[in-house]
């Protein structure tokens, strides 16, 4: 095993229009056990100069970097280009890192060259809003206080295996902390930069960039122990709507790889985008026996939001381009979750 301090850690935050939010992860990130080798702040397409002001004045040992093209993705990419250590932590801007996130997250690379990807535990900063608390009873971002190592054989069995490894890939944890090898990361061609586009598309990267990992034969882990707090939206519609939101990208990224996937691999991935398209019938059949926290107008708002997920990718494809060609640079709103 390598030690821990030979591990050389850079943390990124792409943020945009949020420096309350950012402040509060920058002095969290101050109290650190182990300080990473860097902080990289990405303010991606930013419409005023607060953010960077704010690292000027208060956090002028940050790394500030402007990526101009809007879109999470793009400012992740952006981060892995400029990084300059071999381990890269991405945490969002809404979230607060427990004092030994750093530290937890050096000893799981520490553990094997093979682990390309840290999953970190995420819980709610408050659940004192009604946006919470719904956001947390749908299921959150933690996945448990248990370790996961993937694929089977790696490390400790999932529990509950077996189970496609597509189903344990986009649950074994979120893009509000994951930690990546870098070279691993940029070898594999770095985030999809039509997924996280807004509106159009407001999510999967991270889920993509994990299965990514996974079909070339890396391994995640989820780790409890590198722990953070994110701050879920507010308001209750709001809340409602980044769940919908949320299941809408997850099939669109399930088509996306459906239809890149080798013959061998379609297979399971088919039955699990499938069964995701089906799960909110079965959602509303829990409800009617008082076992889902949605009402039954949210999981048919949940429906709908599902089936347009299978042409959402085409969409944020054309739309990823238009942007990287500069013609069309805030076409549509962005940002983190």
């Amino acid at each position: 095993m390598t030690h821990t301090r030979k591990m050389s850690i850079s943390v990124a935050i792409c943020t945009r229009e949020r420096p309350q939010q950012l402040e509060r992860l920058l002095a969290s990130l101050n109290r650190q056990t182990r300080a990473p080798e860097e902080v990289l702040v990405i303010d991606n397409a930013p419409v005023t100069t607060r953010t960077e002001q704010l690292i000027r004045e208060r956090f002028h040992a940050c790394r500030y970097l402007t990526e101009p093209v809007q879109g999470l993705d793009f400012a992740r990419n952006r981060a892995l280009k400029e990084c300059r250590t071999n381990f890269i932590a991405f945490i969002d801007d809404d979230a607060v890192a427990a004092p030994e996130w750093v530290e937890a997250t050096a000893r799981v690379f520490a553990e094997s060259s093979n682990i390309a990807a840290c999953m970190g535990r995420v819980d709610a900063l408050s659940l004192e809003t009604a946006g919470a608390r719904l956001f947390e009873a749908n299921g959150g971002f933690a996945r448990g206080n248990k370790r996961i190592h993937l694929p089977p054989g790696a490390g400790v069995p999932p529990p509950g295996w077996p189970r496609p490894l597509i189903a344990w890939s986009i649950s074994i944890g979120s893009g509000v902390s994951m930690a990546l090898r870098r070279q691993v990361a940029l070898d594999i061609g770095g985030f999809d930069e039509a997924l996280d586009m807004g509106n159009v598309l407001p999510g999967g990267g991270d889920l993509d960039m994990i299965w990514r990992l996974l079909a070339v034969r890396h391994e995640i882990v989820y780790e409890p122990l590198v722990h953070a707090w994110h701050e879920h939206r507010r308001d209750f519609d709001a809340a409602e709507l980044q769940i919908l939101e949320h299941n809408r990208s997850l099939i669109a990224m399930l088509m996306k790889t459906m239809r890149q996937a080798d013959p061998v691999t379609r297979i399971p991935v088919s039955a699990y985008l499938l069964w995701r398209l089906v799960k909110p019938a079965v959602r509303m059949l829990k409800r009617l026996a008082g076992c889902d926290p949605l009402t039954m107008r949210m999981l048919g708002r949940l429906t709908v939001a599902t089936w347009r997920g299978l042409s959402a990718y085409s969409a944020a494809l054309r739309l990823a381009a238009v942007r990287k060609s500069g013609t069309g640079h805030n076409l549509d709103g962005g940002g983190n979750s």
